[in-house]
């Protein structure tokens, strides 16, 4: 069933109150779409300006912490100035030689809680009183040994930040010193018990932790410094990918993020610059804030349901008024329509109700006006129709005595050019007879004139045997057979030396009749007739699947291209290579393509050469050998 003849078969009320429905729910669509969209947007766009917001509060925050830090580790310095004084005496006593130090003794004298170390050039503890950090090797950390290395190739007093102890992850306060010689560096690290409580109270995992109680969709963040190890818990073990994560954004400074906020559980790791505070470039930490996106997924899903129960609520109300709408609309149409049946039914005196709106009271009166003219014109239908059929009567029996006189009109051209075709074939017969006998008997004076006679008086016999093949092609139905060419073509070799053939299946056949032998021959005497006395004719027959290709080639003066699409048509002529009638080769396209179902096309010899003579193709399909 098509499209139009299922809404003929729909009445026209469903198709209005279905229609009224459509664009209500094609509106109803649209808005909840768009309000939906927007909503969409507008959370996950507070939920990454939330983000922003608590990254930028947490690196805040910890800048703070950290300024905070510094005031309070700054405070320890007066404790290690007198002691670094008093290190570097000892050095320039030992003459550049720290294994003359006495370390402990020296270390006695300064107090409870301070420690010595000696750093060579290579970054590695070399001397201390402090065993755990014996020969403990810094180049293995890069950033810190760059650090350690520009000391060295100074002369100032450093003060460094209370940090951990590499071993026991204890808190120390660490000052460096460069020796006169830039050999090394001496180094001492002071902590006490009150220190250490005091430093513990000011904790950066504390100000992370308030950042996460602001964001219901942050579910954690951790703190790591520049060689991985999670600040605040010493049971942490360093995991691979996680320290390559921090070693990249410290390295590059640039926010690292797994996942996307579109994925349920995402990661992103930043980095807390501490740099503004005067710290070296091992004191930035970096944070990893885990945030978890179901919660604004089931907020967009609430949504979505409220905007769908919306929806459902909006199409049943416009559905309710589309009907309403509907059947007031329709209601004087279908009395129009019941009445218009009544009338189809052949009650063409049954009147119509004029009501309903301007338009279709309109519509009514012109119904009705329609039925008044109706009635005048089938009572004036019935008047002519007996006029008619009398009128049919006499032209049936003009056509029957016209297609009597064309029959034997037809005929008698028939007959008439038979005679004379038999007339024209005797008369040139007999003039043949005489221009030998007059060849024979004239004077050699007269040969010049001879010629031209007996080639006009063959191009007569050619223009005969073209006449009586186009009768024989209108009179006679194909009935196509097998038909073996190589006999044709040997044939047509024979008559003429100038004639190559290269055949190399003598056992090939075709569909066709014996007109084909005349196809071929007008294809052949056309090249002869035009190519001069020098012409070469050279004929090939091959098979290409189930036809046979013969291909005439000849050495003439060529035909040119403009001729070319017309070269087969009918009475073509008026260049120096297509002269006469025009009939033969008209008959060669209507035999092989016509006829036969074949093919037939000129090209030339040489390809793009005109001159060089010109290359005709036949294609007949092939017949089954032996048949």
């Amino acid at each position: 069933m098509t499209r139009s003849s299922l809404t003929e078969e729909i009445p026209f009320s469903w198709l209005l109150f279905g229609s009224i429905v459509l664009i209500i729910l094609i509106i109803t669509a649209v808005v909840i779409n768009v309000n939906y969209h927007s909503s969409r947007v507008q959370l996950e766009n507070t939920m990454l300006l939330q983000q922003e917001k608590n990254e930028e509060g947490l690196i805040q925050s910890m800048i703070l912490v950290d300024r905070g830090l510094l005031l309070f580790d700054q405070s320890l310095d007066y404790k290690l100035k007198d002691p670094m004084d008093l290190f570097l005496q000892e050095y320039e006593k030992s003459e550049g030689d720290p294994a003359k130090i006495d370390l402990e003794g020296l270390k006695a004298s300064f107090g409870k809680g301070y420690e010595l170390y000696i750093i060579n050039e290579a970054g590695v503890i070399e001397y201390t009183t402090y065993p755990p950090d014996h020969l403990m090797d810094f180049s293995e950390y890069p950033q810190f040994y760059r650090r350690l290395t520009q000391i060295r190739e100074g002369n100032v007093f450093t003060s460094d930040r209370i940090t951990k102890d590499f071993s026991t992850g204890m808190f120390r306060k660490f000052v460096y010193h460069p020796t006169p010689d830039h050999c090394y560096i001496l180094e001492i690290s002071y902590m006490d018990d009150q220190i250490q409580e005091m430093r513990s109270a000011l904790r950066y995992t504390e100000a992370a932790g308030r950042i996460h109680q602001l964001n219901p969709y942050l579910t954690s963040i951790r703190i790591f410094n520049f060689i991985g190890d999670e600040v605040g818990n010493s049971s942490y073990t360093p995991e691979e990918w996680r320290s390559e994560i921090i070693s990249t954004v410290t390295g590059t400074k640039e926010t690292v993020e797994i996942g996307d906020y579109r994925s349920d559980i995402y990661t992103r790791f930043l980095l807390i610059d501490l740099s503004s505070n005067e710290n070296p470039p091992e004191m930035n930490l970096v944070a990893e804030m885990t945030y978890n996106t179901a919660p604004i997924k089931q907020q967009l899903h609430n949504l979505l349901m409220l905007h769908l129960l919306i929806a459902v609520i909006a199409i049943l109300i416009g559905g309710i008024l589309a009907y309403a709408v509907a059947e007031t609309i329709t209601r004087p149409i279908h009395r129009l329509v019941n009445d218009t049946k009544i009338i189809s039914g052949g009650d063409l005196n049954h009147p119509i109700k004029i009501a309903g709106p301007p338009e279709l009271r309109s519509l009514s009166l012109s119904i009705q006006q329609m039925m008044d003219r109706l009635k005048d014109m089938m009572s004036r239908l019935q008047a002519s129709e007996e006029e008619l059929k009398v009128q049919n009567e006499e032209l049936e029996e003009r056509v029957l005595e016209r297609t009597a006189d064309l029959t034997e009109a037809h005929a008698r051209v028939g007959f008439f050019l038979d005679l004379i075709t038999h007339d024209i074939n005797n008369t040139n017969h007999t003039s043949m007879l005489y221009l030998e006998l007059l060849e024979s008997e004239a004077a050699p004076s007269l040969a010049p004139y001879i010629e031209p006679l007996r080639a006009s008086l063959k191009k007569s016999d050619e223009i005969i045997d073209n006449v009586a093949t186009l009768r024989e092609i209108q009179d006679a139905e194909a009935s196509l057979m097998p038909v073996e060419i190589a006999p044709i073509l040997r044939k047509e070799a024979k008559a003429d030396d100038r004639i190559d053939l290269h055949m190399e299946d003598e056992e090939i056949s075709v569909f066709a009749d014996s007109l084909l032998t005349q196809a071929i021959s007008n294809i052949i005497s056309n090249s002869l007739k035009f190519g001069g006395d020098d012409v070469r004719v050279t004929i090939s027959v091959s098979t290409e699947d189930d036809h046979v290709r013969i291909t005439i080639n000849d050495t003439g003066p060529g035909i040119p291209d403009a001729m070319k699409p017309v070269i087969f048509t009918k009475y073509t002529r008026g260049t120096e290579r297509v002269k006469g009638k025009g009939l033969g080769l008209f008959i060669v396209h209507t035999l092989i393509v016509d006829r036969y179902g074949g093919s037939v096309s000129v090209e030339d010899r040489v390809p793009g050469d005109p001159s060089e003579g010109v290359s005709f193709i036949i294609r007949l399909k092939k017949a089954p050998a032996g048949q």
